[in-house]
This record gives C-alpha cells, structure tokens and sequence, in this order.
C-alpha cells in the first residue's frame, strides 16, 4: 500500500491509482471465485458449500455496487473538486451538496463489507472433509484471502487517506 498511498500526491492521480490497482484487481477476482463457488456447489457433498456460495454471491453484490458509486459517483466528484482548486474556478455542481455524506456511507459499506468477509471465513471453517482437500477447494479459499487482504488493503487507502483529502480539498474549495 505504502507505493501507493503518497499523502502528498496529487489526488486525481490516487483516485485512478486506486481504481487501476484495487478495483481492477476486485473487479477480475470476484467472477473467478464465483466460478469456484458455483462448481463447488455443484459437486459439494454437504450442504454448508451451499450456504457458503449464496453467501460469498452476496457480498460480491455488495462489492460491485460499492465499487460503481466509487468510479462513477464519489471519484469524479473529487476530481471535479481538484480541477476547480488547480484552475483556480468556482467549485462545480456535484451531484450532492457536501462529499461529506457520501463518503460516510462508503465508510460505512467498506464495514458492512469487512464484517460479510470475516462471516465468509467463518463460513469456510464449517465446510468439511472431503471438500476442503481437493486441489479446488484450496485454490478458492486462497483467492479468499487474497481478496480479503486486496479489500482491507483498499479500505485503508481510502479511508485513512483518499477520503480525509477529499474532504480537506472540498473545504479549501467550497
């Protein structure tokens, strides 16, 4: 994370370094795991792989809605904000009156998100043998904590300091 999170560095840049690094990487595991997910669930002796799945199902959703208001909302506004402050103009119309209330929420699905993946380890822990000994079961449960520490590691680069930025750049702009 270090490499990418330079406080000092232009935000428009951290913004896209965030979303090239993190969220491609989210956006390119979340199908692969849920390939895994499906075919284990296919071929599963117990029940738990099942619930497992829908589980894992559900917080991709939550990710991939997260990860849309992030490129689509939040970031451009900051953007937005940082090209005003550079061209030295009026600060333009967002589509929110303060990035303070979108960034909350963000906040709090980066949470909400983070707690679903700690239930998905847990989740993971109840699946039995013969399941958790094929070659297909390993990999899944590594693309796991790969994406597990991806997200924590995004978490923290936006909340300790895309996000504190943003909203010193929108006071300084307002």
């Amino acid at each position: 994370m270090e490499h990418l999170i330079d406080r000092t560095s232009n935000i428009e840049l951290l913004c896209d370094a965030i979303v090239d690094r993190y969220h491609a990487s989210l956006q390119e595991s979340l199908p692969r795991i849920r390939d895994d997910m499906q075919s284990m669930s296919a071929s599963a002796a117990c029940p738990e792989v099942e619930t497992l799945r829908a589980a894992f199902d559900a917080v991709a959703e939550q990710i991939e809605s997260h990860l849309a208001k992030e490129e689509h909302l939040l970031f451009p506004a900051i953007v937005a904000l940082s090209a005003a402050e550079r061209d030295g103009t009026r600060r333009p119309a967002l589509a929110f009156a303060t990035m303070l209330h979108p960034i909350r929420v963000m906040e709090a699905e980066h949470e909400k998100t983070e707690t679903a993946i700690d239930r998905l380890r847990e989740l993971a822990r109840t699946v039995g043998e013969p399941d958790t000994l094929s070659p297909a079961w390993r990999r899944c449960m590594a693309h796991l904590a790969k994406l597990e520490s991806e997200l924590r590691e995004h978490h923290r680069a936006e909340n300790e300091v895309l996000f504190p930025r943003a909203l010193e750049l929108e006071r300084r702009v307002f």
